[in-house]
């Protein structure tokens, strides 16, 4: 999918010549099912083969957001994802305070300058317990009304 985007940001037209016998192989791909692999490990492969598909058929790419301290990075391309994915692997669970204080990693995503927040600030953008125990309360008081209006149809069709 990489290859297949630095192509087309070369090349307008790429996106689709002769792109079917590729197609067929990242379904096949995005389907396979064989037994001698781990259950995960074939969910993980159908899952970024079917990514991969979709953005070729498409050409759109599922955004995903890494947050970090206050602020949050957009990866939307598979270009910058690779970029996370190579830098995470080296620094492990470390790729956050990195994305925080680096400023070689900030400028490779183009995050600019660190923000320096003092204690006060920092006090004040967090959300103290007690809110966060009305809002996860209220979210399983929703999720739990939605589930019951669904069994309720369930029941309704027998």
């Amino acid at each position: 999918a990489l290859v297949f985007e630095l192509a087309q940001d070369m090349e307008e037209d790429l996106g689709h010549q002769d792109t079917e016998f590729l197609r067929a192989q990242l379904k096949v791909l995005a389907t396979e099912s064989n037994k001698y692999r781990a259950k995960t490990d074939r969910r993980k492969q159908r899952s970024i083969f079917r990514d991969i598909l979709r953005f070729i058929e498409t050409g759109e790419y599922q955004e995903e957001t890494i947050r970090f301290g206050l602020e949050c990075m957009y990866l939307d391309s598979w270009a910058r994802q690779r970029t996370y994915q190579a830098f995470k692997e080296v620094l492990g669970s470390g790729i956050r305070h990195h994305l925080q204080n680096n400023d070689l990693l900030r400028e490779i995503f183009g995050l600019g300058p660190p923000l320096v927040l003092d204690a006060a600030a920092l006090k004040a953008s967090k959300v103290s317990r007690f809110e966060k125990h009305l809002y996860n309360s209220a979210a399983f008081k929703a999720r739990t009304k939605a589930r019951s209006r669904v069994r309720d149809k369930r029941a309704d069709v027998l």
